[in-house]
Formats: structure tokens, sequence, C-alpha cells
């Protein structure tokens, strides 16, 4: 008798679990969570993947950094000569400069697609010349950041790309660039050989 009744009282319990608790709720919560993930995930691929298929080609000259930090096992640090330009338009020293800071730097193209400093511009210009383009800049607490300070590879790699002279870029229409490869002073994108 005393096992129907503590029965009675285990049903009586469960049915008293916050709807929230019931492991069917909890499994459809988990699993809209992963969607929304998945929708996430891949619309930020899809943004990439437009970005790197429309975008216009620059080439950024690369500017000296300190070579104990240049090779860091499998990536490189990179610095641009183009963030100089812009610290001197600016009149302002590279890491003296204490506020946040945007815009775009307009740069002109030569026959090579190098990137050649020539203004700065507050919002993106809708006028440039048929040589110019846009690309959009910010400063955070002295440092400037154009775009990404590292470029990685594959291990074993890193010799091929000390020859490196420019970043290839592609920029879309916001004036974001991507960074695709490193460049020699050829103006030959450098693929390292799989031995």
């Amino acid at each position: 008798m005393n096992d129907k009744i503590l029965t009675k009282r285990l049903i009586k319990d469960k049915s008293k679990t916050h709807w929230l608790q019931k492991p069917a709720v909890t499994i459809i919560i988990a699993l809209l969570g992963l969607a929304l993930v998945l929708v996430v995930v891949t619309r930020s691929i899809i943004k990439y993947e437009n970005h790197l298929a429309t975008g216009n080609t620059v080439l950024l000259a690369l500017a000296p950094v300190d070579p104990r930090g240049f090779m860091q096992g499998d990536y490189m640090t990179l610095s641009y000569a183009l963030e100089r330009d812009v610290f001197a338009a600016l009149n302002k020293d590279p890491g003296s400069y204490p506020t946040n800071e945007q815009g775009y730097v307009i740069v002109a193209l030569d026959q090579h697609n190098v990137g050649q400093f020539v203004r700065l511009a507050a919002n993106q210009p809708k006028n440039l010349a048929s040589n110019e383009m846009a690309i959009y800049y910010r400063i955070r607490n002295g440092t400037m950041q154009l775009a990404t300070n590292a470029f990685f590879f594959q291990e074993g790699h890193g010799e091929a790309f000390e020859a490196a002279e420019y970043g290839l870029f592609r920029v879309n229409d916001n004036g974001e660039p991507l960074l695709t490869n490193l460049v020699d002073d050829d103006f030959a994108v450098i693929s390292p050989r799989n031995d």
C-alpha cells in the first residue's frame, strides 16, 4: 500500500514541475539556440565571401616593424606605411594621441594598384577621382587600426613571407579593407612551395 501512495506522490510532484524545466522544452530551447548560432555564422561567412568577391583591390606598403615581433611562430606582425601618413596629416605622433578618432583615408592608386596617401575625410566621400579609393580607419587609445596587424601562414612557411613588401586588400563599398595576401617587391603574390 505504501508503494502505491509513494508512486502517486511522485506522479503528482512531476506534474508540478515548471514547464521550463521539462526535458522537451529544454531540448527545443537548445535546438533554437543552435539554429540561431548557425544563422549568424552563415551570414558572417556570406558577408566575408561577398567582400572577397566584390571588393576593389589595393596594395598597401608594409612599414618596418620591431624585428623581435615580426615573426611569431606561424604569423607575422604587420604595420602599414599609410599609418604614418595619417598621423602626420592629423599632426599627431603615433602613441601620443589620447582621443578616439575615425574617418577615411583617401589613397590614389598607381599603375600597380599601390595606394598612396592623398588626404583624410571625416565621412566617406561620394565623388572620388577614378584612381582614388576611400579606406576606413580608426584610432583607439593612440593606436591606429587600419586593417589587421597580423598575417597567419602555414607552419614552416615563414621564410617565404620575409620578402613581403605589400599587403593585398579587398576594400568593400564601406571602405573596410580585408587582407587577402602578401605581395613581394615584384608585385607577385607570395605563394610558398609545399615541400
